[in-house]
């Protein structure tokens, strides 16, 4: 691969190296990526009103009210909701007249270099763990008197303040930076805003030293940073005085561009994720990272994901510190800051990696954590309605931005509804009735069965176009998690409407939540009837028989009646979406099953030359292919469509 040719640039006493850009697959085929887009929601568009347009020409035709017909459809509508909304925010992005170039990549070089202050939030995470990251942002390619690293620890552990005044004294005999503990001390009664708080606690111990730090920087406790994090972050804030907050992904994809980047494609992000991503954990960033949030930053949109991170000091002092917010602290402070008129930035460096919910349980709790954190954002900024004083300082750009994040965070909601709704609308009806209707409308059943297939084809095709450097099974394995996992965020979704008093926030620590399964370890993994003889199997269980139900009735009269006849569901769409939401819940089911072995964290990392303990290259071994897998997928789901 060519030499990415650099500029040298120099900002009052600071040296920079500018790169190219980290150009992702929708900037390297943008026009591709609009006309895939457009064709797609345009054919689902007009399915959509011909569908409806049929019901309601039906509907006039028949004496009584076809409520099975409508409820159906109306279901169908409601499990498309998610994938609409994200295509819109793709849309806008793509069609926005804001800036469109790419952000290009620097380098700070020389000793000259702000000061910055590196906080490290834990509460309860194994103190192995943090000591790494510690390690890890002290052994930073930066001038060690420029910055400083500090843990700031809500479980106020006396062993992990022990280890760390160890190693504080290890790293200032190596000439290392400043490494210190702190800990606040929490008051009964009195909200602590958890994370938030415990960052508010940080910047006031620094705002009251004899010189604070222009900038603070934040890891999460179990996130490793690269050695150059600092040196490629801090000069997106030195060359734009009014960028208030920069932050980078936390993923590794596609080793076209990777290589560019960094050299090392094989290394994942999210280094304990098992092969082939069964639940979707690294598909659901790599899906963000790669293509939303790069359109987001043309907006100025962006949204800070709570790691890695940088943050201008004065920003925070303008809004009043750190936005104390119980569960979303990350996404509160990047939202005011747009709207006090500072600018956000994606970088897009990959720049630190570190660990994934290590088990179906803390997966889950991990989502309804985040569905609160939206929630509550949305909330604090009045739904972003137009008028609002809340959002007067957001750009159009912004505030479509956030309403787009708002309707994703109550799509669960509209998903349940659906999969309850759409067993009932299918289970079968009186056949004459249905005969009746095929004879009086057969064209046009046949025409929308037509329409129907050409826009399923088309996003197929769309979704390989955009998702495809991710890997297709990977995006399914996400795309089943919107499913499966949607009663839990549909619970957080409805508890977000009552009153506080019923609704009290929680921040769970997902590094500190276990299995009782330990599904993961082929030694603690316990038998498969305590695996599967849970509430949580038993639910979904439950639902897939439930679901089956008027599948198998139809099935059953269409044999007894011959190979096509009327007694299957008139629409095809409905039917299609009923099958697929009985094999998206069963991922769980078979993940407990035949659970993926993923070997202690200790195996996992190698030590390097300053006693980081870092992520092996490649675990999981090479992955095959998915296009053929998808591609079966595909064919199964079109014959359905044509038989139904």
């Amino acid at each position: 691969m060519p030499a990415r040719k650099t500029v040298e640039l120099n900002r009052g006493d600071y040296a920079i190296q500018r790169s190219p850009a980290t150009l992702f697959p929708l900037e390297t085929s943008p026009h591709l990526f609009k006309l895939s887009n457009v064709v797609t929601w345009t054919l689902w568009s007009f399915y959509i009103t011909f569908q409806f347009g049929l019901a309601y020409e039906i509907q006039n035709g028949t004496p009584h009210f076809m409520w099975r017909i409508w409820a159906a459809l109306f279901a169908e509508f409601l499990l498309s909701f998610q994938e609409v909304v994200t295509a819109l925010g793709i849309l806008l992005g793509l069609f926005s007249l804001t800036r469109t170039d790419a952000r290009p990549s620097y380098h700070l070089t020389g000793d000259s270099a702000p000061s910055i202050a590196v906080m490290i939030t834990c509460c309860g995470e194994p103190i192995e763990v943090i000591l790494n990251t510690v390690k890890a942002a002290a052994a930073q390619d930066y001038p060690a008197r420029k910055f400083c690293v500090m843990v700031l620890d809500d479980g106020n552990d006396i062993w992990l303040r022990w280890a760390i005044d160890k190693l504080s004294s290890a790293i200032e005999e190596q000439n290392g930076p400043l490494v210190a503990y702190h800990s606040r001390k929490l008051e009964p009664g009195v909200k602590s805003y958890f994370k938030a708080g415990n960052l508010q606690h940080g910047i006031d111990i620094t705002s009251h030293s004899r010189e604070p730090s222009e900038f603070i920087a934040g890891l999460d406790a179990d996130m490793i940073p690269e050695v150059d994090w600092l040196r490629k972050m801090v000069p997106h804030l030195i060359l734009d005085d009014r960028l208030g907050i920069a932050c980078p992904p936390q993923v590794d994809v596609d080793q076209k561009f990777q290589d560019s980047a960094r050299g090392s494609h094989q290394l994942q992000r999210y280094y304990n994720v098992p092969a082939g991503d069964p639940l979707g954990q690294q598909a659901d960033f790599s899906m963000y990272f790669t293509v939303q949030e790069v359109l987001n930053d043309r907006l100025g949109a962006i949204m800070c994901t709570g790691t890695g991170y940088v943050v201008r000091r004065s920003a925070l002092a303008e809004i009043g510190g750190w936005p104390l917010a119980e569960t979303g602290e990350d996404y509160m402070c990047s939202a005011v800051l747009s709207n006090a008129g500072w600018k956000t930035a994606f970088v897009r460096e990959f720049l630190q990696y570190g660990l994934a919910p290590e088990s179906l349980r803390a997966l889950l709790k991990q989502r309804m954590r985040w569905t609160d954190a939206g929630i509550e954002v949305h909330q604090q900024f009045g739904y972003y309605l137009p008028g609002s004083w809340i959002t007067s300082q957001m750009t159009w750009g912004q505030r479509a931005v956030n309403m787009l994040y708002m309707l994703r965070d109550y799509a669960p909601v509209t998903n349940v509804l659906a999969m309850i709704l759409l067993p009932i609308a299918l289970f079968p009806a009186q056949t004459d009735e249905n005969a009746t209707i095929l004879l009086a409308h057969g064209s046009h059943l046949y025409r929308l069965r037509g329409i129907f297939l050409a826009a399923f084809v088309a996003n197929r095709i769309n979704a390989y176009i955009v998702y495809g450097h991710i890997g297709l099974s990977r995006v399914w394995n996400f795309q089943s998690n919107e499913i499966w996992a949607a009663p839990y965020m549909a619970y957080r979704c409805i508890f977000s409407l009552l009153p506080a008093r019923f609704n009290k926030p929680t921040f769970v620590v997902v590094g500190t939540v276990t299995s009782p399964a330990n599904e993961r370890s082929q030694l603690n993994r316990k038998p498969l009837p305590f695996r599967i003889l849970s509430f949580d199997m038993l639910m979904y269980t439950l639902y897939i028989m439930y679901a089956s139900i008027p599948l198998l009735f139809r099935f059953n009269a269409s044999r007894s009646l011959g190979s096509f006849t009327p007694s299957f569901f008139l629409f095809p769409g409905p039917t299609l979406k009923l099958l697929t939401c009985i094999l998206k819940m069963s991922v769980p089911l078979r993940y407990m099953l035949w659970p993926p072995t993923v070997p202690d964290r200790v195996q996992l990392v190698e030590e390097d030359e300053k006693g980081v303990k870092r992520s092996k290259k490649n675990w999981q071994g090479e992955e095959g292919s998915d296009c053929l897998w998808w591609f079966w997928m595909s064919a199964c789901e079109m014959c359905v469509i044509l038989w139904s």
